[in-house]
């Protein structure tokens, strides 16, 4: 029998696989370019490859079109108002990244935008909201994974808002440290820097590097446990489709019997 709430859930929960799988590919990307940046700082010929190549200069296109298009998945998925808010939010904050990306790369898409002024300002723009999207994406994967079962994902959860506000706190005292404030508008950065700027920026890049690692082994996580779930309900599915096949064939033989028993009586 055909059962549309279940049927409903189904589609939530693959709705939802794919939408994480869209981020966790996202992730995985950027943690391998936050990796090789946190490496050329150590490693000069490194540094002459990563910027001599010219395929590793798009690799935020695709993180950034495959985090809005699984960030727009996870959407209204659930009626849960602070899933809602929060989704919504983590959408908002795409769409701005990807406006950042046009602006960054119209020139060599063809778009003409003109001289747009304040790469500075725009860069950290792009790096805060980074921020904030991996705790939006912390929280939104420990929930789903606690409503799947998964109770312990509350602990990464908590690991990774931690790490986070700390590598914020960091990042922030590195842009007020390298800006000139005293340069006038739009903001520009300081030419000299001294050895607490050069701390600050590895030790910042080194906890984004963390931070992303541990936001993509979460949210692997859930597109590992929704797939179990959907499995677990094909089998289900599948044993009480054998289970009718064999109460039909029982109650046919049933009345069967009971026609031969007739028709013995008849004669």
């Amino acid at each position: 029998m055909f059962d549309p709430e279940r049927d409903q859930i189904r589609k939530t929960y693959q709705l939802c696989r794919m939408g994480f799988a869209m981020i966790a590919v996202a992730l995985v990307l950027a943690c391998f370019g936050a990796i090789l940046d946190l490496f050329t700082n150590f490693e000069p010929d490194l540094f002459l490859w990563v910027h001599g190549a010219s395929w590793l200069q798009w690799l935020d296109a695709p993180i950034v079109w495959c985090s809005l298009i699984g960030t727009t998945l996870l959407w209204g998925r659930w009626d849960i108002p602070s899933w809602q808010r929060r989704s919504g939010l983590l959408l908002v904050m795409c769409l701005v990244d990807l406006g950042l990306w046009f602006v960054a790369r119209g020139e060599t898409l063809g778009l003409h935008l003109g001289d747009i002024e304040h790469s500075w300002l725009r860069d950290h723009v792009g790096q805060a909201l980074g921020w904030a999207e991996v705790t939006l994406l912390s929280s939104l994967s420990c929930d789903y994974l606690v409503h799947l079962g998964v109770e312990h994902a509350r602990e990464s959860d908590k690991s990774i808002r931690s790490m986070a506000a700390t590598g914020a706190m960091v990042w922030m005292l590195l842009f007020c440290q390298r800006t000139d404030w005293g340069g006038g508008w739009p903001l520009r950065p300081r030419q000299r820097l001294g050895v607490e700027s050069l701390l600050l920026h590895h030790g910042s890049m080194l906890i984004w590097a963390i931070t992303l690692i541990q936001v993509t082994a979460l949210v692997i996580s859930a597109v590992r446990q929704t797939s179990l779930v959907l499995a677990e309900m094909d089998r289900e599915d599948q044993d009480h489709d054998l289970l009718r096949s064999r109460s039909d064939s029982s109650r046919e033989f049933n009345s069967m019997k009971s026609y031969r028993d007739d028709d013995d009586f008849f004669t």
